[in-house]
């Protein structure tokens, strides 16, 4: 048997962490999957926690180097787009110590919980991809 890939491999299952280059505000997204496919399909809109407000979560994305997004290792491709899951960690706060910087809320029917949501990567030229590195594993 040989151990040389049958595929080209398109997108590394452990990549670890994302951190910004640039501002991501308004750049990460909830993915409402209607049909519980996960292959693609339902909406994207933009979280709300990346836009809206102020504090823990806009001050981790509004500039290079502010945060780092943990990949969540799944990707959703909608119309020729590449999306991939990703979660804010979020440090400081005494209320993040004990959960190792997992934050939000739960139980939204948005796709949010937890500061969760989606960057584009693009792919072959398509979509714009989020300003984002591969942080360590």
């Amino acid at each position: 048997m040989t151990s040389l890939l049958t595929a080209t491999k398109q997108m590394s299952n452990e990549i670890g962490y994302f951190v910004p280059l640039a501002d991501l505000v308004g750049q990460v997204y909830a993915h409402l999957d209607v049909l519980n496919t996960g292959v693609g399909g339902g909406t994207f809109s933009t979280a709300t926690w990346a836009y809206l407000g102020a504090g823990a979560s806009l001050s981790s994305i509004n500039g290079a180097g502010k945060g780092i997004l943990r990949d969540m290792g799944r990707t959703v491709v909608s119309s020729l787009r590449t999306f991939r899951k990703v979660q804010l960690v979020v440090a400081g706060s005494n209320s993040t110590l004990s959960t190792f910087g997992v934050g939000g809320k739960a139980g939204t029917s948005d796709g949010e919980d937890y500061y969760t949501g989606y960057i584009e990567l693009g792919f072959e030229g398509n979509g714009k991809p989020a300003p984002v590195a591969h942080f360590g594993r």
